[in-house]
């Protein structure tokens, strides 16, 4: 996908029901699952729509941009490189030293109430990986295994809470765990060296040394802050007097839509799912807490898509195959037209349309080394802090 787009989309956090479609597979355009073209014609536009009426251009190209708002600081290279090499871990078992407060563990145990062990109290024996202040385990149980060591057995108490949903019959009750401390599981990561990035990263992310990495996560870092202040700046230039209701009901409809579909392929209630990712139980309250966004999502969309048309740039057909062949080498679009639909899809191609558009409306202030646009972090000591903390053997 054209990085513009990728960028602009995080930016206008639009159609929150994407959220969802990994976990629910094909869609279609039928009454059972997502429209994502509803209220879109085929190419792209708003149905009944006339922008004109609604969306009054300023200006959107030779935008000047604030340089002092375009480094990129250190630390949060850092931070990218961190969450990158947290996927390539290794884990080291310790048995000769006591737990600590944050350990994860391997451990067993048997719980009784009364002397009498109850159903789901044990691991029978398969083992457990838990880990000290982050697992919720009942009272303080996790606490109790600091200061012993793996090999250990014996036992600790608890007490369950009044209010146990779990089994209401142990709600309240004191019981005894015989605990087994099978082992500490230490997780280090792989050193960070040329060759480990060669070999492990070069194919996904087409680095080929640590300073490569690191100067293309900078670039790529640099690229989303000019972004983020281009469409900033376009979006206050341009003013939307109104979203109409009939777009912001299209999309809660596919919210809806889209949850209920998801519960039915999982056997759930779909207010259980919308609990779960949107931290509501009920369609009223989604609308409560999230309407606005979407409003204000819309009204992006709005002003990109008056854009496209002030400048000739909505998609056509052969827009379409272009874009399909260049980002997926797909010639035959007929799976995402079954899924998304051609509105969805061409709206698409206009938006990636704009971006480019905007893109080289706008250029960005140049630089000659990428040492200009970074920030060094400092250290305790005043020091310049650009060594990568990681550790472990190469891979």
């Amino acid at each position: 996908m054209n990085k513009f787009v990728k960028v602009l989309a995080m930016l206008m956090a639009l159609m929150l029901c994407v959220t969802l479609t990994a976990c629910a597979g094909k869609q279609g355009n039928g009454d059972a699952a997502v429209n994502y073209s509803l209220g879109l014609t085929t190419d792209g536009r708003y149905d009944g729509v006339n922008l004109k009426d609604y969306v009054t251009l300023g200006q959107y190209t030779g935008i000047q941009y604030d340089e002092s708002t375009l480094t990129v600081k250190e630390e949060d290279i850092q931070k990218k490189i961190d969450s990158i090499m947290s996927s390539h871990t290794y884990k080291e078992d310790v048995t000769d030293r006591a737990v600590e407060d944050g350990d994860t563990l391997n451990i067993d145990y048997v719980g009784k109430v009364d002397g009498v062990e109850f159903e789901g109290g044990s691991t029978k024996g398969a083992g457990t990986e838990v880990t000290i202040g982050v697992t919720s385990y009942i009272d303080d149980f996790l606490e109790q295994l600091i200061g012993h060591k793996p090999g250990e057995t014996f036992d600790i108490n608890v007490t369950f809470p009044d209010s146990y949903p779990n089994n209401p019959d142990l709600a309240g009750k004191e019981a005894t765990f015989t605990v087994t401390i099978n082992k500490i599981i230490v997780t280090h990561t792989f050193e960070l060296t040329d060759d480990f990035v060669m070999e492990n990263l070069n194919k996904d992310y087409g680095y080929t040394s640590v300073e490569n990495m690191r100067e293309t996560i900078a670039k790529d870092l640099r690229e989303s802050q000019v972004t983020t202040a281009l469409m900033e700046t376009i979006f206050k230039n341009c003013t939307v007097s109104e979203v109409p209701q009939k777009l912001v009901d299209n999309e809660v409809s596919n919210v809806i839509k889209q949850l209920k579909f998801s519960a039915l392929q999982y056997s759930l209630d779909y207010t259980t799912l919308m609990s779960y990712y949107y931290g509501v139980d009920s369609e009223e309250a989604f609308r409560t807490k999230y309407e606005e966004d979407i409003r204000n999502s819309i009204s992006q969309y709005m002003t990109l898509l008056a854009i496209a048309e002030q400048e000739n740039l909505i998609a056509t057909e052969q827009n379409v195959k272009d874009y399909f062949k260049a980002e997926k080498d797909a010639d035959d679009i007929s799976s995402y037209v079954e899924q998304y639909g051609y509105g969805y899809i061409y709206r698409a191609v206009t938006i990636n349309n704009v971006g480019e558009f905007l893109t080289a409306q706008n250029p960005a202030p140049s630089y000659t080394e990428i040492s200009e646009i970074i920030v060094p972090a400092v250290t305790d000591n005043g020091a310049d802090a650009n060594e990568t903390d990681t550790e472990g053997p190469a891979a």
